[in-house]
């Protein structure tokens, strides 16, 4: 029960959020005429209040855990091998997360400006929408990284050996953005990959520092992706 019960947990939290994005465009709360912005204004409202959930209930499940993992963490901690990533054995997560963020980042801004191709883009708009870009990225990486990270790492962490606990953190978060950007499986591998090494910052460095950091930069790529593709601007 100790294992299931925050599995399942974020699993019901991952469904109210999936709900989420269709009730987001019949929420009533209107502050622009920019749809796009009203609908993830909306969302993240949604997000928020579900992240709240999330972290009472991870909160209850295990306190001390949660003491350790709500915090920014040792930033520079000595962290373990990962070959696939390029990450040796006793690397500073100040080399490995400063490495993540560039590379990963990179890879993200490359597929977004591949869609951003299909359409006719005016870039000069990104500036009318910067504030909520960077608004929307801060609430939407700081809640998926509670839910989806915290949520899991503090209540199993001594109840399972790290790998599994970065693979059910990885598998769940890949299944939440099937309705991404990208979506349907192409979505849900690379946003498992990301989660696994998301997951195991946060592990290492007993923390969400650098987690947030790096999810934070793809979600700045892709608002600022989505908002030049909305027609409503």
């Amino acid at each position: 029960m100790k294992i299931f019960l925050p599995v399942l947990l974020v699993i019901v939290y991952t469904i109210g959020l999936l709900f989420s994005g269709g009730l987001s465009k019949n929420i009533g709360l209107t502050i622009t005429d920019n749809h796009f912005i009203n609908r993830q204004l909306n969302y993240q409202i949604l997000l928020l209040i579900i992240t709240a959930i999330s972290l009472v209930t991870t909160f209850i499940l295990n306190r001390e855990n949660f003491l350790i993992y709500f915090s920014i963490g040792n930033i520079s901690k000595a962290g373990n091998e990962l070959k696939i990533f390029g990450i040796k054995q006793g690397d500073s997560w100040i080399k490995t997360g400063l490495s993540l963020s560039v590379v990963i980042t990179l890879i993200t801004s490359l597929f977004m400006f591949l869609q951003l191709k299909q359409f006719e883009i005016n870039w000069s708009l990104l500036k009318t929408g910067i504030l909520w870009i960077f608004l929307f990225s801060l609430t939407n990486s700081f809640g998926e990284e509670m839910i989806y990270r915290i949520g899991i790492i503090a209540p199993l962490k001594g109840l399972m050996e790290p790998t599994k606990i970065f693979l059910i953190s990885a598998v769940i978060f890949g299944f939440a953005h099937i309705n991404g950007m990208p979506n349907g499986i192409i979505g849900i591998g690379l946003a498992s990959i990301l989660g696994f090494v998301l997951a195991k910052s946060v592990y290492e460095i007993e923390g969400f520092f650098w987690a947030w950091v790096i999810h934070f930069l793809q979600d700045v790529v892709i608002f600022s992706s989505l908002y030049l593709m909305n027609k409503n601007i």
